[in-house]
């Protein structure tokens, strides 16, 4: 699995989301309206309304169906591009460092997590815990350990949405 880094773009997102509530809504209500009408009747409702049930059933189907598949396609996928940037730029922290140890997949992974928002992190120095016993005690079932500026952060695992929220909520020490 290959990971994408955190501000690549991505506008073409977006712009199924708005047609995407849309549709649903609209396929829906005619879906809603269809069902109280074969169940009540709606009186007052236009001609071409009640001689053409299954042309409004199939309509209110389609826009549900459309409607769902471009909200999916506006979702960000874990694997594609995430376009996420702070809203203040800048780099946050002085230094960060990660514990880790030999053949730790959740090490690697926090590599790659950490690397993706190398805009706004400094480059993070890799410790491994097993060259000294006193880390072994500190974080021998833990690992990774992110410590940003000396305060740990993560255990275990980055997880990104933090990691985002880390970042937006730490005021940018420089600017870019």
């Amino acid at each position: 699995m290959t990971r994408q880094p955190a501000h690549s773009g991505s506008d073409d997102r977006e712009r199924f989301l708005r047609p995407g509530v849309i549709l649903l809504w609209v396929g829906a209500v005619i879906l809603v309206l269809r069902g109280y009408e074969s169940l009540y009747g709606i009186p007052g409702m236009p001609r071409f309304w009640h001689q053409n049930p299954v042309v409004w059933f199939v309509l209110g189907l389609s826009g549900v169906v459309l409607g769902s598949r471009l909200l999916l396609r506006a979702e960000p996928s874990d694997d594609g591009p995430r376009p996420w940037k702070p809203v203040v730029p800048g780099r946050r922290f002085h230094h960060v460092v990660v514990y880790t140890r030999a053949n730790c997949p959740l090490c690697d992974e926090a590599g790659e997590v950490l690397a993706d928002y190398a805009n706004w992190l400094p480059k993070a120095v890799e410790v491994d815990i097993d060259r000294d016993p006193q880390l072994v005690r500190q974080y021998d079932s833990v690992v990774p350990v992110v410590a940003c500026d000396g305060k740990v952060r993560f255990r275990g695992r980055v997880d990104e949405r933090l990691l985002r929220r880390l970042i937006e909520g730490t005021t940018p020490i420089t600017w870019p």
